[in-house]
């Protein structure tokens, strides 16, 4: 192999590092980029759980709903209470919803965050949504996929996946061990 050759086959494997380099720094930048266009959108779903009107409304919906009002109607006809509590919950994880089916939040992160209260909502909320959808209109589609996905990816499989740590209370008898 003759000196110039060697010297044009380095420049070609300089050339490719450089190229597998430029692409990895622009595949990184533009995850930066996305995750810091979402990062509001994250701050603000938080915040909005952290609502004690939110709070109140999921125990409305958890603890009194179903043994004061019958689905039959839906629930666009219940009196102003009942239906502020249910559009409250609902449209907020109808709107989540539709963020992790057009993929601008990672569903790993909601379901890891809400999952157990996605399904718990969706199971008490389900028999007035489907009624309101055979009296009127489609409604709640993307709360409907939302709890599946939550049904389907459980929040203890989530957690797993990612690698959450535990950290039990430490007894003072020595060392710490995970139960």
């Amino acid at each position: 192999m003759s000196l110039s050759l060697a010297l044009n086959l380095l420049a070609v494997l300089v050339a490719l590092a450089a190229l597998g380099t430029s692409v990895a720094v622009a595949q990184r930048q533009l995850r930066l980029a996305q995750n810091s266009n979402v990062l509001p959108i994250v701050i603000e779903l938080f915040r909005e759980t952290r609502e004690p009107d939110f709070s109140q409304a999921i125990a409305y919906i958890s603890t009194r709903l179903n043994t004061e009002h019958s689905h039959e109607n839906g629930y666009r006809r219940l009196p102003p209470e009942a239906l502020g509590h249910i559009r409250r919950v609902s449209l907020f994880y109808d709107d989540v919803g539709k963020l992790v089916a057009h993929g601008v939040v990672d569903e790993v992160l909601v379901i890891g965050s809400y999952g157990l209260n996605i399904v718990s909502m969706w199971d008490v909320l389900a028999p007035y949504i489907y009624r309101e959808r055979a009296l009127t209109t489609p409604a709640m589609l993307y709360f409907e996929d939302l709890a599946a996905r939550a049904k389907a990816r459980p929040m203890s499989a989530v957690h797993t996946s990612i690698g959450l740590a535990q950290c039990p209370p430490w007894n003072g008898d020595g060392p710490q061990t995970a139960p």
